[in-house]
């Protein structure tokens, strides 16, 4: 209960600088690049914090052991697996 929140604010507060910095940024074309690049993380974040907070912050009666083994895969294995595509989205090759 004290490490994940913790490591979520450390991310937030993180992301929030990264945003600020963001709309510093003179150029709309610049915001654009900045922001589709940022977008890329934040999504594996979400995917990563979401369901280790579902899984761990929630009542331990709700759900059972089959509810538990799928967050587990998301936030374990999904959400490694989709690095390398969700990254190289961003690739020109790719595109």
């Amino acid at each position: 209960i004290i490490i994940l929140p913790g490591t979520l604010i450390v991310t937030a507060v993180s992301y929030g600088c990264i945003i600020i910095t963001i709309w510093h940024i003179p150029s709309s074309a610049g915001r654009k690049k900045a922001f589709s690049t940022c977008s890329a993380h934040l999504i594996v974040v979400t995917v990563f914090y979401s369901t280790c907070i579902y899984r761990y912050i929630r009542p331990a009666q709700r759900g059972g052991q089959d509810s538990d083994k799928v967050l587990s895969f998301f936030y374990s294995v999904l959400t490694q697996m989709l690095n390398p595509y969700i990254y190289s989205l961003r690739n020109r090759q790719v595109k």
